[in-house]
């Protein structure tokens, strides 16, 4: 009889194991299958955000297309942007066009081995404008950035600007691999503004500093509807902030459609810089390169996209998803 009992209570222990086994691997299977679906819903969003997306970009391109006028301002349709516009089922889209050559090409002031001495006069000059005080010397940046940029593998010792001969003292690979963590030397066109912040000196909080006034194109001609203070500043030794500043609140209240226009606003010797630089087709009121920023969100799914454009032809001249 204890022996019956024994096997009874052996039984009923052995079934409660097994009921436990069960409800562990149903509870398992089930938060699995949870996941699963959680993964498979933020694709099938992250999906739809990209293509939603993808039409910001092109949306973008139309804005640009058609503004046909023979200026390009702050003050246009193209400049305003697109803020979480809500599209459907909760969904929302952002686009933000910015134009390029109202800053500074940094990638062209080399060509090659080959230092190009308008580019780099103004970066020096531009640096000087941001008044970076302790953070960095204009002089030491400016010839690292060239170092990176070219293609020869001797580090600047002396840069010439304005006039001036500076001692520097710039990097190239030798002062990379002698780093904590090394790696190469680009000796090449940056690909991206985030790239700066390997370049010797470029700490990051001058890389936050300095990218809003900067492109990587190579467009000399800067456009003086779009320009920021500095990036005016960097066009010429004569043109002070004062000059920089009265040409911004100029063209607030009307847009610059040709240089000649300010030939009432400023000074004399300040209008014949901006002339020539204008007659040598350094400086207009027009620009061809933009930048969109198209960001879509889809429930848990989002998607940013950037896309360089030519507006000459509206030809795609880069385009990144992250």
């Amino acid at each position: 009889m204890k022996q019956q009992r024994g096997n009874r209570g052996m039984a009923l222990l052995i079934v409660l194991v097994v009921v436990a086994m069960l409800t562990a691997l149903l509870s398992d299977l089930a938060f699995s299958t949870l996941v699963d679906m959680r993964l498979t819903e933020t694709f099938r969003d992250s999906t739809r955000a990209y293509y939603l997306a993808k039409g910001g970009i092109n949306a973008g391109r139309m804005i640009l297309q058609a503004d046909t006028n023979s200026y390009d301002t702050l003050n246009e349709l193209w400049s305003r942007g697109v803020v979480n516009y809500p599209v459907a089922d909760g969904s929302s889209i952002s686009i933000q066009i910015e134009d390029q050559d109202g800053k500074l090409a940094i990638n062209g002031m080399v060509s090659g081995n080959n230092p190009q001495v308008i580019t780099i006069d103004r970066f020096y000059r531009f640096l000087v404008a941001m008044d970076l005080g302790d953070r960095g010397d204009p002089a030491e940046l400016t010839a690292a950035l060239i170092d990176w940029l070219d293609t020869g593998g001797d580090p600047y010792t002396e840069i010439h600007t304005d006039g001036q001969s500076i001692p520097v003292a710039g990097a190239e690979d030798v002062y990379y691999q002698d780093l904590k963590e090394p790696y190469h030397c680009k000796n090449g066109p940056l690909e991206t503004l985030e790239e700066l912040s390997l370049v010797k000196g470029f700490t990051p909080e001058i890389v936050k500093l300095i990218s809003p006034h900067l492109a990587i194109n190579k467009t000399v001609k800067i456009n003086v509807n779009t320009a920021s203070a500095e990036v005016l500043m960097s066009l010429d030794l004569q043109i002070s902030r004062e000059v920089a500043q009265t040409i911004i609140d100029y063209r607030e209240t009307e847009p610059i459609k040709t240089v000649a226009q300010l030939e009432d606003v400023i000074a004399p010797q300040f209008y014949a810089v901006l002339k020539t630089l204008a007659n040598l087709e350094q400086l207009g009121t027009t620009s061809r390169g933009y930048r969109i920023e198209s960001s879509a969100l889809i429930n848990d799914g989002s998607r940013r996209l950037v896309a360089d454009i030519d507006k000459q032809g509206n030809k795609l001249l880069y385009f990144k998803v992250n």
